[in-house]
């Protein structure tokens, strides 16, 4: 397995990350569990997760952040493990709840959840493009500050919000942005496809920026709900209607065959190649998965140490 680092964290983060939104309600604990022990024992140790993953209701338990800290209390990992939680989701309306009242609480709530006294990573979940950055950026400091979290990072930000934020955070002598997590894989996709304008998924323009801010990057969707495995393994048609919405284009379906052919030449996977082809990136990058079996992770987790030269990543993502 193959690790970043990230200022303020003392271990590094496993080029593959453990996805967890659906631990503890389609994924029983039991299931979950397993996953996670298959993903220590592969050397994996960043555990990605959110206030919000399996909540019933508004401020309630998060069941995913308590599968997690079952785990690492019954299994003494936490030392071993990267733990990257999220807040300050909107509610149910969309509506931003940007507040320092609400950061603090939705962090208290993880932590307790989790187990967790100090939160390695903590991530704000969507932007609230309405508040100015400096007044965000000066909420958040004390987390560092005190204690509370190692480092911190957005979650669909854009990268003009993220440049102004961390300009601001130098400036004035503040914790930056360590970390940015939005949707990116191999496949093409949109917020308008995902039918949430509040998600951001990585384009041309915003992967030249952070290739040259060298901003470490956790890529959710990493591999696109399966599309590449699914559609070469089963074909097109067995493909569900949300990977059909998201993810079906002219431009994929090329990229669907390249992946064959360069599976087959390489006799890996294509959940190894897709995964391989975002962790082979010049800049930092962590491509999270999401895995209902230990079969299905196991095959992902190969990505972590599969090199896709530049001369492969072209013949990906070329017309021709």
């Amino acid at each position: 397995m193959r690790y970043i680092n990230i200022a303020g964290i003392p271990l590094g983060l496993s080029r593959v990350a453990m996805g967890t939104t659906y631990f503890g309600t389609s994924l029983s604990k039991k299931t979950s569990f397993a996953l996670l022990d298959a993903f220590a024992t592969r050397n994996g140790t960043t555990i990605d997760t959110a206030r919000v993953y399996g909540q019933s209701a508004p401020g309630g338990i998060g069941p995913a952040e308590q599968v997690i800290g079952e785990w690492l209390k019954e299994t003494g990992m936490r030392q071993h493990m990267v733990v990257v939680t999220k807040g300050l989701h909107p509610d149910l309306a969309l509506k931003s709840r940007y507040s320092e009242k609400n950061l603090w609480q939705d962090l208290e709530q993880s932590r307790q959840s989790l187990g967790c006294e100090t939160i390695d990573l903590y991530l704000l979940h969507r932007d609230d493009p309405s508040m100015p950055v400096d007044e965000i950026m000066e909420m958040i400091a004390p987390l560092v500050e005190k204690g509370a979290v190692r480092a911190l990072g957005a979650s669909n930000w854009n990268t003009v919000r993220l440049a102004q934020a961390n300009e601001y955070a130098r400036s004035h002598n503040l914790p930056c942005f360590m970390a940015s997590e939005l949707q990116w894989s191999l496949a093409v996709s949109t917020p308008a496809s995902w039918n949430d304008l509040s998600l951001v998924c990585m384009d041309d323009d915003s992967l030249a920026w952070y290739q040259q801010q060298s901003l470490p990057v956790l890529a959710y969707s990493a591999q696109a709900k399966g599309l590449f495995s699914k559609a070469i393994s089963q074909g097109m048609d067995h493909l569900n209607a949300k990977i059909r919405n998201r993810f079906i284009n002219e431009t994929n379906i090329r990229r669907i065959e390249k992946v064959a052919l360069l599976a087959e030449q390489r006799n890996l996977s294509p959940a190894a190649i897709v995964m391989g082809y975002l962790t082979s990136h010049s800049h930092p990058t962590v491509a999270i998965v999401g895995c209902s079996t230990v079969e299905q992770l196991e095959d992902s987790m190969v990505g972590g140490n599969t090199t896709i030269s530049a001369r492969e990543r072209e013949f990906l993502l070329s017309d021709k």
